[in-house]
């Protein structure tokens, strides 16, 4: 792990734009190779916060720090977009498996999985 915020930052940032351009195929196995980026990044960051040197090179490390802020938003709106996507298609697929109850309602909906990112 790189000892200076500024580099620990960066890698971090590196591995959310992997799963971003992951996210962007929406293949099964480059959605499994988002989830191992993001959680390779939040191990870093968590692990780096502690670690890493904050003194040296301060303005690259907070500009590495915003870099980071603007991919994770990225990610979060990729992520959001697909859940959307899925969960019409599921309650499409839920309506056209189940029909309607007597009432005209569609039936309700099964689990579904999220994935949830806390920092």
């Amino acid at each position: 792990m790189p000892a200076d915020a500024a580099a620990g930052l960066a890698a971090v940032c590196a591995e959310v734009e992997s799963a971003c351009r992951s996210l962007t195929l929406a293949t099964p196995a480059a959605l499994a190779d988002c989830e191992k980026a993001l959680g390779r990044a939040t191990a870093e960051l968590r692990l780096g916060h502690a670690a890493w040197d904050w003194k040296s090179g301060l303005e690259v490390a907070r500009a590495e720090s915003v870099r980071l802020q603007t991919r994770i938003r990225a990610a979060e709106r990729l992520l959001s977009s697909a859940y959307r996507y899925h969960e019409g298609w599921s309650r499409i697929l839920s309506t056209m498996a189940g029909g309607y109850s007597a009432r005209g309602a569609a039936p309700g909906l099964p689990d579904v999985r999220r994935i949830s990112l806390e920092g």
